[in-house]
């Protein structure tokens, strides 16, 4: 609106200067049409040699971890820029880090703080540059698409210790679900060892190198946890962090990690739409894989807990402890649970009492037996004081 009375005014003032023929008057009107002119061509010429970077550390990137960025601004253009914003478009929640700044012959740094608000593929970008002249009448923006990406993992919190059978501690095998059960595989070959016999005899090689070789033998990899996480999208409630998909991925998480620092392998099966199946592994490989999936996944799922595949998948699988974590007050999945039940092998289900993160209808109501561990969620709890049951449950 300012340019525009500005253009008015200019062009009544010549007017009127040729209707009076008053020297002072074109002078007036001339030097304020070259003002505009040099006003509408100060931001072009800046912003065309205007250079922004923003570098991220991403610090440990899992929910509530704090990460920081350095922007560096500069310009080649001789002509000052005493008016430069820096926008930021991520839409990060809770984090703004553009300002106003004046460029000089020197590039302006400056930091910016934040805390990751959500897990998954964060995006730092793009970055909108708005340059204007010293009389504020035009701006010209420059768009920068440079993009910087951190994948943000669920948050880690401490774990009661679960409770293993007896039969499982040191010395004692199970009856069903031990990796002795299980036929060995063969992981590579050696040089023949007086002894060994002929059906480790690896002869196709042993034909190629001029010498007997000998197939060597591996335990096929038990998970001494197999978690199962309901991501049937129905059953899920609340919103952002406080929902119960929040609170199921960041337990499944925790878990798993839990597990893995004491030694122990785990493996997941997720009722999402494509009936993930993560198996244990020995390298660190795989357990970067869980965190990923933890870090990107959502609830797609369709079918209830009590008709996923996943049960049939457990039954074909060696287990010495099968962990449920879902919101679902479907009682139908209790019986799934217990047909999977092993000798000697633990069943624990962590219950998200949907209610508390605002579902409506009645809560569930169950009895798990005196072999079943069960932990009860509500929003706001302190995963590390989790308090477990084996008592008949009714959730009120």
């Amino acid at each position: 609106m300012t340019r525009v009375l500005l253009a008015a005014g200019i062009g009544v003032l010549l007017f009127l200067s040729y209707l009076t023929a008053i020297r002072p008057a074109f002078a007036v009107a001339y030097a304020l049409g070259g003002l505009l002119l040099l006003a509408w061509a100060w931001p072009r010429l800046v912003a065309r040699g205007v250079h922004l970077q923003r570098s991220l550390d991403a610090g440990r990137s899992s929910v509530g971890e704090p990460f920081e960025e350095t922007f560096s601004v500069r310009k080649q253009s001789r002509l000052p820029a005493p008016w430069v914003e820096v926008q930021d478009l991520s839409g990060l929640r809770d984090y703004q880090p553009g300002r106003v700044v004046s460029l000089g012959k020197r590039p302006v740094l400056w930091t910016s703080q934040g805390v990751y608000k959500q897990r998954g593929r964060v995006r730092f970008g793009p970055t909108q540059v708005v340059v204007s002249e010293p009389f504020g009448l035009f701006r010209r923006q420059v768009r920068v698409e440079a993009l910087n990406e951190a994948l943000v993992y669920p948050r880690i919190w401490p774990l009661p210790e679960l409770v293993v059978p007896a039969s499982q501690h040191a010395g004692i095998a199970p009856r069903t679900g031990n990796w002795s059960d299980y036929p060995p595989e063969s992981s590579g070959v050696r040089d023949y060892v007086a002894g060994d016999s002929f059906g480790r005899i690896h002869w196709p090689l042993s034909h190629k190198h001029g010498q007997l070789m000998s197939k060597t033998f591996e335990q096929p990899l038990t998970a001494d946890v197999w978690v199962v996480l309901d991501l049937e999208g129905s059953v899920h409630h609340g919103e952002g962090l406080e929902s119960t998909l929040e609170y199921a991925v960041s337990l499944a998480a925790s878990l798993c990690v839990q597990v893995q620092e004491n030694g122990r392998q785990v493996g997941l099966i997720a009722t999402d739409d494509r009936g993930t199946l993560i198996e244990p592994s020995r390298t660190g490989r795989k357990d970067r894989a869980l965190l990923d999936y933890f870090a990107l996944c959502g609830a797609d799922g369709s079918l209830p807990l009590a008709r996923a595949s996943v049960w049939e998948k457990l039954r074909r699988l060696p287990r010495r402890a099968v962990a449920v974590i879902t919101p679902s007050a479907d009682p139908a999945w209790l019986g799934s649970l217990q047909s999977v039940r092993a000798p000697g092998a633990a069943l624990i289900v962590f219950y998200l009492d949907a209610c508390s993160f605002g579902a409506a209808g009645s809560n569930l109501s169950f009895d798990l037996g005196s072999e079943t561990e069960l932990y009860v969620v509500r929003r706001g709890d302190d995963f590390s004081r989790l308090v477990s049951t084996r008592d008949a449950v009714r959730l009120v």
